[in-house]
């Protein structure tokens, strides 16, 4: 590593990205050009390329590159072609990483907040804090809420363990709609599920984050 240090491993996977398969389609003959990676810059709204009738969505694109968000993009596109009305893709969208345990991902994460010079504060919940983790014999996995200080808005949900790919649409939801992470403490969850780990996190978030002034008085939420 850069300082010095040693990492001894079985296996090294080593990934140098993708590249769009644009070198066979003739692009020059038709007034396109892709980058150096083989892809094609379009109008984030519309999927437009620098040819008004002509469209391009998924890898091809480059960022995100996910089978879900490129499925989106190509029904926005092909609306558009036709003249159909389109709301405006989603702000945001899950990662999945469909490993061992399982890790998927929306919003900003801490490092971004910090970024962005945004207060903020986090929330945690742990699988086996819930009750269909006690039934299940879970000892790992864990849900993360990261809040705003200052809205309280939902700023991102990370999730690991089991079901994470399933559960982070709760979270994503909750982005969309420009949510507080009341909700969560609000909401009655299914008992007992995985997803209870929403409000335990959103909980944990309450306790954390100072009181502000004229609110000392106020009750738990817990009490409530």
């Amino acid at each position: 590593l850069a300082d010095g240090g040693q990492i001894r491993s079985d296996i090294l996977l080593y990934t140098g990205g993708r590249s769009g398969a644009t070198d066979q389609l003739g692009l020059d003959a038709c007034g396109l050009r892709a980058d150096s990676r083989g892809r094609l810059q379009v109008d984030p709204k519309t999927f437009q390329t620098g040819i008004a009738h002509i469209y391009a969505t998924g890898d091809v694109i480059g960022f995100p590159s996910l089978a879900s968000t490129s499925l989106e993009q190509g029904r926005i596109a092909a609306c558009h072609a036709f003249g159909q009305t389109v709301p405006p893709a989603p702000e945001f969208f899950p990662y999945g990483i469909y490993s061992v345990p399982e890790i998927s991902t929306v919003g900003m994460t801490e490092e971004q907040a910090k970024e962005k010079s945004i207060p903020y504060e986090c929330g945690i919940a742990r699988f086996r804090e819930t009750s269909r983790g006690h039934i299940a014999g879970m000892h790992s996995g864990m849900l993360k809420l990261v809040i705003s200080l200052e809205t309280h808005r939902l700023l991102g949900v990370h999730i690991v363990g089991e079901s994470a790919t399933e559960l982070i649409h709760i979270g994503q939801a909750v982005l969309n709609f420009g949510g507080t992470f009341d909700y969560f403490i609000d909401a009655t969850f299914n008992y007992p599920t995985l997803a209870e780990a929403y409000k335990i996190a959103a909980l944990d978030a309450w306790n954390r984050i100072p009181r502000r002034r004229g609110d000392v008085e106020s009750p738990s939420p817990v009490a409530t």
